[in-house]
């Protein structure tokens, strides 16, 4: 699997850490997703590409693969 990216700001995670203000990597899936993020004050480089959300943390994800319980949001 790809590296993972968390971003330290507001805590959506991606793939692409171009994306994210302030980048993180993360171990795993494991090491986030479960765990409340931050999304009131979401990145502004990512509002648009966060496509999915957690139902069971609220963590935001650009991919459905990178969290647990996945919902689409748009």
């Amino acid at each position: 699997m790809k590296k993972i990216y968390e971003c330290e700001k507001c805590g959506v995670v991606t793939d692409d850490r171009g994306h994210l203000c302030v980048p993180k990597a993360v171990d795993s899936m494991d090491s986030y997703c479960g765990r409340s993020g931050d999304d009131a004050h979401m990145c502004d480089s990512i509002r648009e590409k966060a496509g999915y959300t957690c139902v069971t943390c609220g963590r935001t994800a650009e991919k459905p693969e990178l969290v647990c319980n996945t919902l689409k949001l748009h």
